[in-house]
């Protein structure tokens, strides 16, 4: 069993809900648009954590066979519950990037998201390679997080928050996420030295979060979101932390009381205008 990003990295849930939480009804055709989905095709993700980007392509594209892959056996166990769950056919498997276990040209499209960046270039790209069939496209995005970030996030509580963070105490690391991280120029040039084709970049912010600017129904379910994915981010970091016991209640009732605020701003139709967003790195390649 290999679950050492779930206990150490990055929790499954936290995974599931961060990703769920940028890809929702107002972004998702921006993603479909950059991952270059469309009807009928055979589509593989790498690194699918709990499958968040599996399960909509698969609920918006019914007639793709949707396949997701992970080398953490925790994600996929959630994943195929949350599929059984969302009642979608998503064909899930433990699996090595580095030995994916289908045949040579099998797919029309490879897609990864925060991926690429904690393996060397020859083990990530090998083995995607073989499976694309010719004419077939890889995508590789990843968050930017070179440029500071000018989201205007609902902050009431916020410094009582982050003084309960600052008060964890952590053991070392075991992982170094993001090792072999590098410049988009240079990964487009590894696909080009790799035998790939078309080879295209872009840059694009999406905002994921902005309950005052839509309607209150799709406001309450962005504002629980963006909760949910604070929440699980709390409950890893007290996982991991060895004074947990002592911070837990306090951070946990902190959380409550910024999401109940924030709601009860929406019912009474006060704006504040906050938003947050994500800027995303695209690099797209068709196989010669």
């Amino acid at each position: 069993m290999n679950n050492l990003w779930n206990k150490q990295v990055q929790s499954t849930e936290l995974l599931y809900y961060s990703r769920l939480e940028s890809f929702n009804e107002i972004t998702k055709n921006t993603f479909f648009k950059l991952l270059q989905v469309k009807e009928g095709m055979k589509i593989l993700e790498v690194g699918c954590g709990g499958g968040t980007f599996c399960n909509i392509i698969k609920q918006n594209f019914p007639t793709c066979k949707v396949y997701g892959i992970d080398l953490d056996t925790d994600h996929i166990e959630f994943a195929k519950k949350k599929a059984k769950e969302l009642k979608v056919d998503v064909n899930y498997s433990v699996a090595d990037i580095n030995k994916l276990p289908f045949k040579n040209g099998e797919f029309d499209l490879v897609y990864s998201h925060t991926v690429v960046e904690h393996l060397p270039f020859k083990n990530f790209i090998k083995e995607q390679k073989r499976v694309l069939k010719k004419g077939g496209k890889i995508v590789i995005m990843r968050v930017f997080m070179e440029e500071k970030t000018i989201d205007q996030p609902y902050l009431k509580f916020e410094d009582e928050i982050n003084k309960v963070y600052g008060k964890m105490e952590f053991e070392p690391q075991p992982i170094t996420p993001a090792k072999y991280l590098e410049s988009p120029n240079l990964t487009m040039q590894h696909l080009e030295e790799n035998g790939f084709k078309n080879i295209d970049v872009s840059f694009d912010r999406i905002v994921y979060y902005n309950p005052d600017c839509t309607t209150k129904a799709i406001a309450k379910k962005q504002i629980k979101r963006n909760y949910e994915t604070k929440l699980y981010y709390a409950l890893f970091n007290l996982q991991k932390a060895k004074n947990s016991e002592n911070l837990r209640a306090e951070l946990l009732q902190l959380l409550e009381k910024q999401y109940k605020e924030r709601l009860k701003l929406i019912e009474q139709e006060k704006k504040i205008f906050d938003f947050q967003s994500t800027k995303k790195i695209t690099i797209s390649a068709v196989k010669k």
